[in-house]
């Protein structure tokens, strides 16, 4: 027990590695942009579709669900978001598919890849392009993270999505969908908003210092935001079932407060994502309400209007779209680092779960 319980935290010292590593990592995938996905931008241009799919399973559909309304906003085209496990119906006369995939091994990736090839044009967006989704698309995107060797992603999901923007913007201002101007506006946004992400993670280790006594009596975590705060919320949520192996789920604001704030008590620890909209008044009130029942009752603030002991506030650019660039870091952090302050380890019995289920293929490299 002791040496797996070794193991498992030498894992999450890993995982705490790559999580510090996010801005620099998104830093050089800003700089490289034009040569990471200009060929998509071009492929873009070429099929002009008129609808896109993204695909992805855990962390990856996490990401495509925190990309999604950005993407759709700016290349004016409906996307929608699914499992490769429950395909929807593929509608539109120019459809896209983008499949998903940090490692590039997901078997329902791959299966539904084989199920499309020949019928629908497809995009991969993996890590490397040296794998099993990668070689199956009809062009492949390395999203340029580089190899993330442990099961909880972290890098490789802000890594995602901003990889999935900078598609989007490249994609626009070929097609004409986006001005030069514009193009430079949004740049400017992801370049102020990753630029202050080396004070946000000092800022976050801070907070979780300061109020470590607290979240260490936490037992079930949710995590609350809207729009793209929402997914970053479910990324959360899965990275502390993942580390944590604790009870944990992320909603979106609006359906939160039909039902589930009934469970909240003194083991409770609620994160919501101020959203700096009309709803920043109501989410303050939630946050005053349940802090009587649980100390671990918290607002991650990227807005700069609030103030409190238990309001975590963080640098951003002024868009809710900069919600997967900063929101995401704090629930990353307790995963690595509140597992290995409570002395966590997996069960046994579930260890190999992912060989034993058969979640990722086998690469035989051809």
């Amino acid at each position: 027990m002791e040496q797996a319980m070794r193991q498992y935290h030498d894992m999450l010292q890993e995982m705490y590695r790559y999580y510090r590593s996010q801005p620099s990592c998104m830093e050089e995938l800003l700089s490289k942009r034009k040569d990471i996905v200009g060929g998509f931008a071009r492929f873009y241009n070429e099929q002009k579709p008129d609808r896109i799919y993204l695909f992805g399973s855990g962390s990856s559909l996490n990401a495509c669900k925190a990309a999604r309304e950005y993407m759709e906003t700016i290349l004016g085209v409906e996307i929608t978001c699914a499992p490769p496990s429950n395909q929807p119906i593929i509608r539109g006369a120019r459809p896209l598919v983008l499949a998903i995939s940090q490692g590039g091994k997901s078997s329902n990736t791959v299966a539904l890849l084989e199920q499309l090839r020949d019928g629908v044009p497809t995009v991969s967006f993996t890590a490397g392009v040296d794998n099993p989704v990668a070689r199956m698309a009809d062009i492949s995107v390395d999203i340029s993270v580089g190899d993330e060797t442990v099961g909880p992603k972290t890098r490789g999901v802000t890594g995602t999505v901003l990889c999935l923007y900078l598609a989007t913007l490249e994609a626009a201002l070929l097609c004409g969908n986006l001005s030069e101007a514009g193009y430079g506006e949004e740049i400017g946004l992801l370049k102020k908003t990753i630029g202050y992400g080396e004070q946000n993670l000092k800022v976050c280790e801070e907070f979780y210092r300061a109020h470590l006594d607290d979240l260490k009596t936490a037992r079930h975590f949710l995590f609350v935001g809207k729009g793209p705060a929402a997914a970053v919320g479910e990324e959360d949520a899965l990275k502390v079932l993942e580390t944590l192996c604790l009870p944990s789920a992320g909603y979106e604001f609006e359906e939160f407060l039909h039902g589930p704030p009934i469970c909240i008590n003194e083991e409770t620890a609620l994160f919501l994502f101020n959203s700096g909209d009309k709803d920043s008044i109501r989410m303050q009130k939630m946050a005053d309400i349940t802090r009587k029942a649980s100390k671990n009752s918290y607002i991650i603030d990227r807005t700069g209007s609030m103030q409190g002991d238990n309001i975590l506030r963080l640098n951003a650019g002024d868009s809710k779209f900069m919600s997967p660039f900063v929101d995401i870091y704090f629930g990353q952090l307790i995963s690595s680092l509140l597992t290995q302050e409570l002395g966590i380890v997996r069960h046994p019995a579930i260890r190999s779960i992912t060989s034993d289920m058969n979640t990722k293929t086998s690469d035989s490299g051809k």
